[in-house]
């Protein structure tokens, strides 16, 4: 089990070595020729059942990389200065892109892309989120409405998935050390000044004692002292039965704008306490990091 410490001054981590969360083991056929006095004669090889899966499941990954590797050239081409020149010799048509920043010019790059059909219809898929999770589009930004105008509809929805999932990602923790350290960050952000509001609301009487009030004011001053004292601890867990997590990472559009759901959480929480002997726990998840249980 990985457990991390936080201290005042820094993180100190003690890692297992885990496997990488998207990393699988392929098993390749062995191909024996029989022994043959004959130099022309074809060696036959006889694949299983299991090992044709992994070939055919090999040649469709292969098709997507190169799909996936076809438009990133694709992309780093457009950006080339050099390959923005007419067969005139003259540049580009500045009325063209009047407006529209480099992250815009990708996004209609991209709506000429099988690799963006779905995310063109306003859904987003597995190639995408992967394209959004490993960091391989540029960041973009928050538009203008008169730039949004010089989109298409097809572009507009690009635009909104991918600008959804990113801020998705980015706000997973790509190790358990950050996963901690932000963690920590917050409680010593916002607790005070939630404890204070709750405190003054019981003195006022907005926040009737009789609703427990004390009891949670109590738990978050424990769940403060816990993190200013650097008594936070984070461990990484692999056990469905303890916690169970689901990362969705799915953007719907409607009239509003786009809204985007990233990852939930479940947890038996008294098997938590046992096998954390506490019942000060907390789980989390991330897709970069897997799942894992803060305790103090």
């Amino acid at each position: 089990m990985t457990t991390i410490a936080s201290t005042s001054s820094s993180v100190a981590a003690t890692l297992a070595a885990r496997p990488p969360l998207d990393s699988e083991t392929s098993a390749k056929p062995v191909v024996t020729a029989a022994p043959t006095d004959a130099a022309q004669q074809a060696t036959t090889v006889t694949l299983s059942d299991r090992a044709k899966a992994i070939l055919a499941k090999a040649q469709k990954d292969q098709a997507v990389a190169d799909q996936l590797e076809e438009f990133l050239r694709g992309l780093a081409k457009s950006r080339d200065p050099a390959a923005k020149k007419t067969s005139g010799g003259g540049g580009a048509n500045p009325q063209a892109s009047e407006g529209i920043s480099k992250e815009m010019a990708a996004v209609k790059e991209w709506a000429k892309s099988d690799v963006f059909r779905n995310a063109a219809q306003g859904n987003a898929d597995d190639t995408v989120r992967a394209l959004v999770r490993d960091g391989r589009l540029p960041k973009l930004p928050q538009l203008e409405p008169g730039q949004m105008e010089q989109l298409s509809e097809a572009e507009k929805n690009i635009y909104g998935t991918v600008r959804a999932l990113q801020g998705l990602y980015d706000a997973m923790p790509k190790s358990l050390s950050q996963a901690l350290s932000d963690h920590v960050t917050s409680i010593l952000d916002t607790y005070p000044d939630n404890i204070a509001r709750m405190k003054d609301g019981l003195a006022s009487g907005s926040l009737p004692a009789e609703d427990g009030w004390d009891a949670i004011i109590a738990r978050d001053e424990s769940i403060l002292a816990a993190a200013q004292q650097g008594k936070m601890r984070i461990h990484a867990v692999d056990a469905p039965a303890l916690v169970q997590s689901k990362w969705e990472f799915s953007v719907t559009a409607d009239h509003d704008g786009w809204s985007a759901s990233g990852t939930s959480v479940t947890a038996d929480f008294p098997a938590l306490y046992a096998a954390f002997n506490t019942k000060n726990v907390e789980p989390g998840t991330s897709p970069y990091i897997g799942d894992y249980v803060f305790t103090w």
